[in-house]
């Protein structure tokens, strides 16, 4: 993958300014997005949240000032991700776009993986392969308490009551790839907020989306990962943070929203 570094702030309000990005309107959806739980972000507790097709978990030392400020970085690196592979499931150039944008809004990349491999079966088997990923990203120790596991966990269940479900089933399909994201921030003590990335590609010979995983019955597939870890730069951070939230104010009402769990 390509290695991206923006430690300039007025480098990246140039890059974000002229950035083009593909979504839903709020306002086009305003009776869908009224009926979906907006998150209320809280301080010292754990918290989940749909952000397009990922779920973002915050651990309970990232303050709530930021977390609003998190989520809205990951909107827009996907409404960017969704305008340059608008039609195709190319997950690995949707990735590529989606990592340079999060560079450009103050995150420093530490780390990047990927890898491939067959499955079959149905979902459970399915299940079976992406949680091991999710806890070699987090530490087995942090994924066996990490919302995200639980709902990863209550996601297998196949529960079709939850509306955010719906939203995020929209946003999983590319074309003829199933994708979504995983995501992890927290702010280790005495350093800056952290993010585990983990990006998920199913291309199916058989597969039907149904909610927000992938269900797929007598059937093989092949089950793409994209991970990286990123710091943030607070210094490029918190000068483009009004940019960022300008260029998302139109969509977040119907991409962001919390997670009962």
């Amino acid at each position: 993958m390509t290695e991206f570094k923006v430690e300039d702030a007025n480098v990246a309000r140039d890059y974000l300014s002229g950035l083009e990005v593909f979504g839903r309107s709020s306002s086009l959806e305003s009776v869908a997005a009224a009926e979906l739980p907006q998150p209320s972000y809280v301080d010292g507790k754990p918290q989940a949240v749909a952000v397009g097709s990922q779920i973002t978990e915050f651990a309970d030392n990232v303050p709530e000032s930021r977390r609003p400020q998190i989520a809205n970085s990951f909107l827009l690196a996907q409404l960017a991700a969704n305008k340059v592979v608008r039609e195709g499931g190319d997950t690995a150039a949707w990735y590529e776009q989606y990592i340079e944008v999060l560079s450009n809004v103050g995150w420093l990349i530490e780390t990047q993986i990927s890898s491939t491999r067959d499955v079959s079966g149905g979902a459970a088997e399915l299940h079976q392969e992406i949680i091991p990923v999710i806890t070699a990203a987090l530490g087995p120790a942090v994924a066996a308490a990490a919302l995200v596991t639980k709902v990863l966990d209550g996601l297998a269940a196949m529960n079709k009551d939850l509306p955010w479900i719906t939203l995020f089933s929209k946003e999983s399909q590319r074309a003829h790839a199933n994708q979504f994201q995983v995501s992890y921030a927290e702010v280790p003590e005495g350093m800056q907020p952290r993010i585990t990335l983990t990006c998920f590609e199913l291309d199916a010979q058989k597969s039907i989306t149904q909610v927000l995983f992938f269900k797929f019955s007598d059937s093989s597939g092949r089950l793409r990962h994209f991970g990286s870890k990123l710091s943030m730069n607070s210094g490029v951070f918190d000068k483009v943070e009004d940019v960022v939230e300008d260029r998302v104010a139109e969509f977040a009402t119907s991409y962001i929203t919390g997670i009962p769990i």
